[in-house]
C-alpha cells in the first residue's frame, strides 16, 4: 500500500467533545515535527502496528455542549489501523460517565471543561520514545531535544509534507549513545531509547492488553519508571484513573488549585486524588487546563548543552 495514497476518510460525530482540548496533551513540546494542532485541525505522523501512517482530523467549530462532528482522514500503510481507533484518539468514547464532582473547585472546572476527554493514542512506540526524551530535562530542553532527534533521525510523514515520522524504532536500534550524543541527549536516556527501539515490535504487542496488565511489562523495560509509565497509562491506554507519579509539578499544582497548598509531594497527590475515583487522572487534566505548566520528571537536569562536552 502507497505511503502516500489517502487510504480512508470518515465522519466521526463529536458528542460534545471538545477535540482541541482532548488533543493538546499531545502537542505540548514546542515546533514537534510530528504532531500540528491549530484551531479545527489536528494532525499527527505515527508508527502502528500496520507501519508508518498519518492522521489528520478537521471539525466544525460548535462548541462543545453542541454536538459537531470531524472529519478524519487517514494516510499510509497504518491509515486503516489510525482510522478504526479514531473515536478513541478524539475521546469520543471516554464518556465521563459518573464524573459529576460536587466538590469545589473541580466542580467549577468541569463547568468550563466539560467538553475535555481522555485521548487514547495506542501508539506506544511513538509515546515511549516522545517521554524518554523529556525524562529529567526541562520543558524547554526536552522540546529542543526532541526535534533535533526527529528532524535528524526521521522520515517525511505520508500525506503530510509538513510532518515526520518519529524515527523508526528499526533504525534507532542500530545506533549507539554517540549518534544520539549531537541531539542533547544524554548517555541514561539515550541507552532507554535504544533499548525501547529494539524490543518495539514485542511492545506493539501491549496495546491490546489493558492497561493494568501491560503496565508490569512496560515497568520491567529499562527506563520505563513510574513517571513514564503513567503517562503512557494516561494517553497511549486513555485510562482515566491514572494518577501521574515522579512528577515535578503536577503534585503541587494540584495541592495548589484543590487544597490552597504551595508544595505537595506524590503521597500527598495521591491522598488529594483519592475522593475523586474512578477519575483521577480527569481531574489532573482539569487542573493543568486551568494552569497550564508542562509535566517534567523530578529531578530536573542541569541545562548543560552536551553536544559540546
Amino acid at each position: 500500500m502507497g505511503h502516500h495514497a489517502l487510504v480512508l476518510r470518515e465522519r466521526v460525530p463529536l458528542a460534545g467533545v471538545d477535540v482541541g482540548a482532548t488533543l493538546r496533551p499531545l502537542a505540548i513540546l514546542p515546533g514537534d515535527p510530528t504532531v500540528r494542532l491549530v484551531p479545527g485541525r489536528f494532525e499527527r505522523a505515527t508508527f502502528t502496528p500496520e507501519g508508518p501512517g498519518t492522521v489528520v482530523v478537521t471539525w466544525d467549530g460548535g462548541g462543545p455542549r453542541d454536538g459537531g462532528a470531524a472529519w478524519v482522514e487517514a494516510y499510509g500503510d497504518g491509515a486503516a489501523w489510525l482510522l478504526e481507533r479514531a473515536p478513541d484518539l478524539l475521546g469520543v468514547r471516554d464518556h465521563a460517565v459518573g464524573f459529576e464532582p460536587a466538590q469545589e473547585p473541580v466542580r467549577s472546572l468541569w463547568q468550563r471543561h466539560r467538553g475535555m476527554r481522555i485521548p487514547r493514542t495506542g501508539t506506544l512506540w511513538h509515546d515511549l520514545a516522545w517521554l524518554i526524551v523529556q525524562q529529567r530535562v526541562t520543558h524547554t530542553d526536552a522540546a529542543a531535544q526532541w526535534r533535533r532527534f526527529v528532524v535528524d533521525l526521521g522520515l517525511p510523514a505520508p500525506g503530510a509534507p509538513s510532518l515526520l515520522l518519529p524515527p523508526a524504532p528499526e533504525r534507532l536500534a542500530g545506533l549507539t549513545y554517540p549518534d544520539l550524543h549531537g541531539f542533547g541527549i544524554e548517555r541514561q536516556r539515550a541507552t532507554h531509547l535504544l533499548v525501547a527501539a529494539r524490543e518495539a515490535s514485542r511492545l506493539h504487542g501491549l496495546v491490546a492488553l489493558p492497561a493494568p496488565v501491560a503496565a508490569p511489562r512496560l515497568r520491567a523495560l529499562r527506563g520505563v519508571g513510574p513517571w513514564t509509565s503513567s503517562f503512557l497509562a494516561a494517553l497511549t491506554w486513555g485510562e482515566a484513573d491514572t494518577v501521574i507519579l515522579g512528577d515535578a509539578g503536577i503534585p503541587s499544582a494540584v495541592a495548589w488549585l484543590l487544597a490552597g497548598e504551595r508544595r505537595a509531594d506524590d503521597a500527598r497527590l495521591v491522598d488529594l486524588l483519592e475522593p475523586f475515583r474512578p477519575h483521577r487522572f480527569r481531574v489532573i487534566r482539569l487542573v493543568l487546563a486551568e494552569r497550564p505548566r508542562a509535566p517534567r520528571r523530578r529531578p530536573l537536569a542541569p541545562r548543560t548543552d552536551i553536544r559540546r562536552l
